[in-house]
């Protein structure tokens, strides 16, 4: 079967909630920005009659809207849900996570559980917006790596590292961070990989997107005015590569089927596409049947799982938190795997004197 490669965003906001651009400037950003698809997910409000294909002198880009449905009435308001393809408005039902799964998936939508695991920075005035509600089931997937929850993470990391921590001296290693964000950014968080494999040990087909959060929003510092995190720039940096059975056709209708479908499936990677573009980048199984990220693969006498990267890196093959083959400096990896289970890829590479997440391949499922 042919596969055709595509990336995009899922994870944005205009000024129907808490970012500063619409949806035609954010077009142009992800335009520019090369990717192929973009899906806006405003909070607690669906945008309807906006979708379809942006198009201008450099390129064109498919626009979707999903919505990022999390319960107000909170203290904190945390437990934040990314819903896609459901047509409609859900925000009325966030006041009960497991409802409002249920009524994403009842819709022919996928939910993901967007920035599972986030730090609060109390003294700056950031609360812990990660996933708290846990007595549920049934979603599609996980936010593995969030942009920006990730960029507070490795900030609260550097505070951590501070001899004596008083609020300027937190704020100024804010403003060296926001100012210089690639020193600091090195991967997906842990703790949401962790969690993601004990999952998958427990038989469960979850998977995973990699997103931006992208919001655009001013910053003023004295004479300093910049904006924080432009949408360019972050649709270069943490994105969801999809593999399709087939090309986009400028269909919307048509299109916006075969990328959600691929997104609920898992038939994709995510990628830090600033160190090096992962264009090109496979991992396909084959047994009884064949298939790649996202497929199921009947087992039987053993299977044999093999990765390509578009440039030589360290590849890791991880079944149920195990690493159970390496390659450094590689750009192939191959596997005779002797037992069933959830077999996904890591890829890491140096960037800016350090090894650095750069690729996190979805799950191949040996049944």
């Amino acid at each position: 079967m042919s596969q055709h490669e595509v990336s995009g965003n899922m994870h944005m906001h205009t000024p129907y909630s808490d970012g500063e651009g619409w949806h035609d400037e954010i077009a142009n950003a992800a335009i520019a920005a090369g990717l192929d698809f973009v899906v806006v997910t405003d909070h607690n409000i669906w945008i309807d009659g906006v979708e379809g294909y942006y198009e201008n002198e450099n390129g064109r880009v498919l626009l979707l809207t999903g919505e990022e449905v999390h319960n107000a009435r909170r203290e904190p308001q945390a437990s934040h849900f990314l819903a896609y393809g459901a047509e409609k408005e859900l925000s009325s039902f966030a006041h009960n996570p497991q409802q409002l799964i249920d009524e994403t998936i009842g819709a022919g939508g996928y939910g993901f559980l967007a920035h599972p695991h986030e730090p609060g920075l109390p003294d700056l005035g950031i609360e812990d917006l990660g996933w708290h509600d846990w007595e549920i089931e049934g979603y599609t997937g996980l936010e593995i790596w969030n942009y920006m929850s990730s960029f507070l993470e490795k900030m609260s990391a550097e505070i951590d590292k501070l001899p004596f921590k008083p609020v300027w001296l937190q704020r100024l290693v804010a403003l060296r961070s926001v100012l210089n964000p690639e020193r600091i950014m090195n991967g997906a968080n842990q703790k949401t990989l962790a969690f993601w494999d004990e999952l998958l040990s427990q038989g469960k087909q979850i998977v995973a997107v990699g997103n931006s959060d992208a919001h655009a929003t001013p910053m003023s510092l004295g004479p300093i005015k910049r904006i924080v995190f432009p949408y360019e720039y972050l649709f270069t940096a943490v994105n969801t590569h999809l593999v399709l059975p087939e090309p986009l056709s400028g269909d919307v209708s048509h299109d916006k089927q075969l990328i959600y479908r691929a997104i609920g499936k898992g038939n994709s990677w995510i990628a830090y596409d600033i160190p090096a573009k992962t264009e090109g980048f496979k991992f396909k199984g084959q047994s009884k049947t064949k298939g790649s990220m996202g497929d199921r693969i009947r087992y039987q006498d053993g299977a044999t799982l093999q990765a390509t990267a578009p440039k030589p890196s360290t590849m890791k093959l991880i079944r149920h938190g195990e690493i159970v083959a390496t390659a450094v400096n590689e750009t192939h990896l191959t596997y005779h795997a002797t037992e069933p289970g959830a077999y996904r890829i890591e890829c890491s590479i140096a960037y800016l004197g350090q090894n650095r997440g750069w690729i996190y391949s979805n799950p191949i499922f040996l049944i």
